[in-house]
């Protein structure tokens, strides 16, 4: 198997992990409406991959998103998935409003993350 298909593998294991971490810290603070788990299972599917530390020796592409970012800014971040940006993909043609007004009600009760623990050596992110 090449290095790549190996960190793949790797990522991949992890990957559950990670989200079922951040899972667990959401739901100690409050109960998730239907609409706001909607919104956690797409995050997980569209955005975890770049917005959740997956594990200390992988790099974070987008910034972390979490409810102190997103109150009071959920026109603006609903249009930010909508269209993208000039280093995020938009989500206009691959989400339904609904889905997208999901993940925005999610995010309006995502803790804040911790500090990472990432390596000083580990290779920056392309949004680094």
């Amino acid at each position: 198997m090449t290095r790549i298909h190996w960190i793949f593998a790797i990522f991949l294991g992890i990957f559950p992990l990670a989200a079922r971490a951040q899972q667990a810290d959401a739901g100690a603070l409050l109960p998730l409406n239907d609409t706001q788990k909607l919104g956690q299972r797409i995050y997980q599917q569209r955005c975890g991959v770049c917005h959740t530390i997956v594990a200390p020796v992988f790099p974070m592409y987008g910034p972390a998103l979490y409810k102190d970012l997103v109150i009071g800014s959920e026109d603006a971040i609903k249009e930010m998935i909508r269209s993208g940006t000039s280093k995020m993909p938009g989500f206009k043609l691959g989400l339904q409003p609904s889905e997208i007004d999901a993940i925005v009600e999610y995010l309006k009760t995502a803790p804040k993350p911790p500090k990472s623990t990432a390596a000083r050596n580990a290779p920056p992110g392309p949004m680094d």
